[in-house]
């Protein structure tokens, strides 16, 4: 009887191990999927992986929407990044906004410690981060550094107007990547585009 009881509790044991299991890797392959979708974002943020997330948001005891950010995600240098999941681990947005909480060392005394040892952060002093604003800022970035690579003695050439490229190596505008958009708005030839690199040139 006693040997019976104890391979009954090992089995439950066995199976509530293997669920535990079950639930982290399922987490982990949400996750991953999730940065997957964000990459782009996250290359043009130029922070690593690992410091984009996924945060299910909760009702605390004031009834407030909020979501646990934890300390060491309050110290991150850009600021911690993150996407809203349901309770099953799906966006809870359909616009899969990506939010940022800024980097702080005063979150001790802004926000309440649950018992989870995260800080309650309201949805509402959440910030929101535009996709489009950071690839051109990285994009400026990019050619800035090109401009300070320049000669100093080297004038800078106003933008003009310049002729459209032969049929067949015209592009749709649907096709302009931020990096055209860049180049034609600068005169700098940095498009991956060679026909518009030369176009931009010929127009100096």
């Amino acid at each position: 009887m006693l040997a019976k009881n104890y391979k009954t509790k090992t089995h439950s044991m066995t199976s509530n191990t293997q669920q535990v299991t079950d639930v982290k890797e399922l987490k982990r392959l949400k996750l991953e999927t999730i940065r997957d979708f964000h990459q782009d974002l996250i290359d043009d943020l130029e922070i690593p992986r690992t410091d984009f997330n996924m945060k299910m948001p909760f009702y605390d005891k004031h009834g407030r929407m909020v979501v646990g950010i934890f300390s060491s995600e309050f110290r991150k240098e850009k600021g911690f990044f993150f996407e809203l999941i349901t309770r099953d681990l799906t966006p809870a947005d359909a616009d899969r906004k990506v939010y940022r909480v800024p980097v702080s060392s005063s979150y001790e005394e802004e926000y309440e410690l649950n018992e989870k040892g995260s800080y309650l952060v309201p949805l509402e002093e959440l910030r929101v981060v535009n996709p489009t604003s950071v690839a051109i800022k990285k994009t400026a970035n990019f050619g800035s550094n090109q401009e300070q690579a320049l000669p100093s003695s080297l004038p800078k050439a106003p933008m003009q107007a310049y002729k459209a490229p032969a049929t067949m190596e015209d592009a749709p505008y649907s096709e302009m990547t931020i990096r055209d958009y860049y180049a034609i708005q600068t005169g700098k030839p940095v498009s991956s585009k060679m026909w518009l690199n030369e176009l931009i040139k010929s127009t100096k």
